[in-house]
């Protein structure tokens, strides 16, 4: 018998035997034995205070000890007393065989109307008569139907573009329960011109309002004017969303939305700066702008009033000129107004009419950080009557707003130097000087290349080799990937670079490819000087305006070198 049990056919049923033993165990203690059930409503309103149950039963013969219940809460649940904790711990103790026993916890619900939470829990136990631990777990599923608060906005189902109109949003909290670090946010549409509110929204974008502490019953009102550009007949969606903002988390309460529908404004204004509506600029330049407005209104409107708002500290503000308008210096604006400007003072229905001013930007404005990468200029011209024209229903004065962007153009150049001592670029260039027919010298040209506010791409270098003149395969300098090539079919150096940042050159080192030429003076140019290369030209592209710039610089002559060390004389050909 002992033989047997020894043998593959005897180690084989005891280990049947384990296994049999073991699922009878799993099976008694784990699967139909002991149980967790989670318990609440099905459905709850966001933000209400909800009591969660936990129930474990025990059915098995044995008691449960070490017990403990983990519960995972899903985002926009918490526990009121540990806002910072989506795992709760429950210690529930022993629990008698044949018994059961209850848990509860309030948990605070959150999120969007018609959105499914989840809530998983998980009842670790080890049975008194074993070793082994075992866990049973549940899920509850809550549908988040409608809230606690009540959240609306007034406005008007149409807006005339760039018209000013009210919003006026409106809370209120219908539950017994006191919220904390309680937000109102706004979801404007890109088009929407902010113009105030009361109370004053705490962020840069004016779309968040902080309503601190609200008490039960408390209720409020916020006023918002602004306007819509667009196009006419688009319809403008603005959400509105009320909820608690937890350690820089949002977490909704109830969300509300209006649609604005734009319609044409008959109070029309649109201005051209050199004739377009917008336009890419280079330093030095001067603008022209041309304000054309009119009157569409079936009546009247008296003391119009037009102003123009400059943003951007490239414009030269001192070479302003602005006939018969105003200028503040400190606000940077130019008003005509009615009461000075007679063709403003009353405009007539279908009455049409323009103003200019010109403005020059700075020839000279050093780039000294990364902050004027990419500049723009603003000129916003808004015109607004001082009068609400007869027989029409507005709740604010006739106004309609246009913006010109300007973009300024980078400043992007290739220096060339030439130098026949150039210890310092690691080439050494043999040869003497002065130049002699038939010896060959050594020379070396740099190419430098800076840039300043925007980017450039397909950036080109490139010059010929005269006859005379040999690329020596000589190369160094900080040309990163771009390495300068040749091509003794053509002699052409060639050298290409994808892309320059902002500030290349000035900001830091730069690029810079160095390469060494030989030169051969044939006798047709004795006593003369000899060029080295031909024409130098340099192509790019603005990344920012799209701008296509070229540089033609002229031909490296051996009698003009950069190379401080070499006198002009000694660049002209003996014999």
């Amino acid at each position: 018998m002992i033989r047997f049990f020894k043998s593959f056919w005897g180690g084989l049923i005891i280990a049947f035997l384990i296994f049999l033993v073991g699922y009878w165990g799993y099976s008694f203690f784990n699967q139909g034995t002991v149980s967790l059930l989670i318990s609440t409503p099905d459905e709850v309103r966001s933000g209400e205070l909800k009591s969660v149950g936990f129930t474990i039963i025990n059915n098995s013969n044995n008691e449960l000890i070490d017990t403990i219940l983990i519960i995972k809460l899903p985002p926009g649940i918490f526990n009121p007393e540990d806002f910072d904790n989506d795992k709760l711990i429950l210690n529930p103790g022993e629990i008698q065989k044949k018994s059961q026993k209850e848990l509860s916890i309030s948990l605070l619900m959150t999120g969007e109307s018609n959105t499914l939470k989840t809530i998983e829990a998980t009842f670790r136990y080890r049975p008194k008569n074993l070793n082994a631990y075992f866990e049973k777990k549940d899920t509850k599923n809550i549908l988040l139907s409608g809230s606690v608060f009540k959240l609306s906005v007034v406005n008007p189902n149409q807006a005339f573009l760039d018209q000013t109109f009210p919003l006026v949003i409106s809370w209120s909290n219908i539950y017994e329960y006191l919220y904390e670090n309680v937000e109102i946010r706004a979801k404007w549409p890109s088009t929407f011109n902010f113009l105030e509110a009361n109370p004053k929204p705490i962020s840069e974008n004016n779309n968040i309002w902080s309503l601190g502490v609200i008490k039960p019953g408390a209720e409020g009102k916020i006023n918002v004017k602004g306007s819509l550009s667009g196009q006419a007949g688009e319809a403008q969606r603005i959400i509105f969303v009320l909820g608690i903002n937890q350690n820089d988390q949002f977490f909704p309460l109830v969300k509300t939305e209006s649609v604005i529908s734009l319609i044409e404004n008959p109070l029309k204004v649109y201005t051209l700066v050199n004739g377009a509506t917008s336009y890419e600029a280079n330093l030095g330049e001067e603008l022209n702008f041309n304000i054309f407005y009119q009157n569409n209104y079936s009546s009247a409107l008296r003391n119009v009033k037009l102003k123009i708002d400059l943003s951007g500290d490239v414009f030269d503000y001192n070479s302003l000129k602005a006939p018969k308008g105003v200028y503040s210096k400190q606000l940077k604006q130019i008003v005509w107004d009615g009461l000075y400007v007679s063709e403003l003072y009353n405009l007539m229905p279908g009455e049409n009419g323009s103003l200019s001013f010109t403005i020059k930007l700075k020839k000279d404005w050093p780039m000294l950080s990364k902050a004027q990468q990419n500049p723009i200029l603003e000129v916003k011209t808004i015109i607004e009557s001082g009068s609400i024209p007869e027989g029409v229903e507005l709740t604010e004065l006739p106004r309609s707003t246009f913006v010109n962007i300007i973009k300024v153009n980078t400043q992007a150049y290739l220096i060339v130097e030439s130098y026949h001592y150039d210890y310092a670029s690691g080439i050494a260039n043999k040869g003497s000087l002065p130049l002699r027919v038939d010896q060959p010298t050594d020379f070396t040209i740099h190419f430098k290349i800076k840039n300043s506010y925007n980017s450039l791409n397909n950036v080109i270098v490139q010059t010929t080799l005269p006859p005379w003149v040999e690329f020596t395969q000589q190369i160094a300098g900080n040309y990163g990937q771009s390495r300068p090539t040749y091509d003794p079919l053509t002699r052409t150096v060639f050298w290409e670079i994808g892309l320059i940042e902002a500030g290349s050159g000035i900001l830091d080192k730069g690029y810079e490819a160095i390469f060494q030429v030989r030169v051969t003076p044939p006798s047709n140019f004795l006593y003369q000087p000899i060029p080295l290369t031909q024409e130098i030209t340099f192509r790019a592209i603005d990344s920012f305006t799209g701008k296509a710039i070229e540089q033609i610089l002229s031909p490296v002559i051996s009698n003009k070198l950069t190379d401080q060390g070499v006198f002009p004389s000694q660049g002209i050909v003996q014999p």
